[in-house]
């Protein structure tokens, strides 16, 4: 049946007052939502301590691309490009291939793309052992009490880098076991096939001194970074500059989250790259006769030092765009640079 205007429009009318009296849910942004989903985590353990995991688990191959770009392995050889602004070459040159190429050189060498995942077992295990002993670490640790700012940071500054450096020795021997399988596959070495043969190896080589090796570069990089990003995030929040700027500016920038970024790329990275380096250099593997490798076995400050005066800092620090060649004909062709000890 047709009902008449009148009675739609009645029906209406009594809808929007509905509408009207009924309490309304205020509006919360993005960065509320995730606020709010970072506390519940905080309220899990497990899930806390599973994030960083599953974050390792995702960025795996990214992760052994970095390792082995690090150490200096270079097996294709560059190409001169011009000036390209699409494919981020600014300065006409010799530049390595890009990242994708080097993926497929490995999986033409070795047949498959799951190499990418070498060394994911330890991988994931100092992950895990990593965030559960920094948590458990802050969880005894009280905060700062003080009214004062500048003490407070200074604590919380304390505060983090004791639960750091808890958390690196905890993980280190997996960070060890970890960056030996990767480079082992430079040379083929059978030792370093598995978690079980790489403990064994480097037990017989070095005893349980062996599973440091590498701990002063990786400590000092890890207190160094907790310490740049609690001091950027306390100053930021005791003296609210984010809110100023979003006052300024209308939109939140995130500075205090790229300043972090960007110190920590400039001064934590050089030490970061010492670390990986020193813990695979007396491992005795065919990584050790690559050019940018001599040396590095004498010491974390003498290889520090050599990745300064050449000029190899940031290493390994940019898979996304072209890197440049420092030597126009500098590669590390399989059977040249790199001798087979395949044990």
């Amino acid at each position: 049946p047709k009902y008449p205007g009148s009675f739609k429009l009645s029906y209406y009318n009594e809808y929007k007052s509905y509408l009207s009296v009924m309490p309304r849910r205020p509006a919360r942004d993005n960065a509320e939502s995730m606020s709010e989903l970072l506390d519940e985590l905080e309220k899990k353990p497990v899930l806390r301590a599973l994030q960083p995991v599953a974050t390792a688990l995702l960025v795996k191959p990214i992760h052994t691309l970095t390792v082995l770009l690090q150490v200096g392995y270079e097996p294709l050889a560059p190409v001169y490009r011009q000036r390209s602004f699409f494919k981020f070459v600014f300065h006409e040159g010799y530049y390595y291939p890009s990242m994708f190429q080097y993926i497929k050189y490995l999986r033409e060498k070795h047949g498959t793309y799951l190499i990418l995942y070498r060394g994911l077992t330890p991988r994931l295990t100092s992950a895990f052992l990593t965030t559960t002993v920094r948590n458990e670490i802050l969880s005894l640790v009280p905060k700062s009490t003080s009214r004062c700012p500048p003490e407070q940071i200074v604590h919380e500054m304390g505060r983090q880098c004791l639960a750091t450096t808890g958390a690196v020795i905890a993980s280190h021997p997996f960070f060890v076991i970890t960056n030996r399988m990767i480079v082992s596959l430079i040379g083929g070495e059978k030792s370093y096939d598995s978690v079980w043969s790489s403990i064994k190896t480097i037990y017989s080589d070095g005893g349980l001194v062996g599973f440091y090796d590498g701990l002063v570069p990786h400590l000092l990089s890890e207190i160094l970074s907790v310490s740049t990003e609690t001091l950027v995030v306390e100053v930021a929040e005791k003296f609210e500059i984010e809110k100023k700027i979003e006052r300024a500016l209308g939109h939140s920038l995130r500075i205090m989250f790229i300043a972090s970024s960007a110190l920590n790329s400039v001064i934590v990275y050089p030490i970061q790259l010492t670390a990986v380096i020193s813990s695979a250099s007396t491992a005795g593997l065919a990584v050790s006769d690559i050019p940018s490798m001599q040396g590095t076995d004498k010491g974390w400050v003498a290889c520090f030092k050599g990745l300064w005066r050449g000029g190899n800092t940031k290493r390994g620090n940019n898979l996304w765009t072209y890197r440049k060649a420092n030597v126009e004909t500098y590669h590390t062709p399989a059977g040249s640079a790199v001798k087979d000890k395949t044990n």
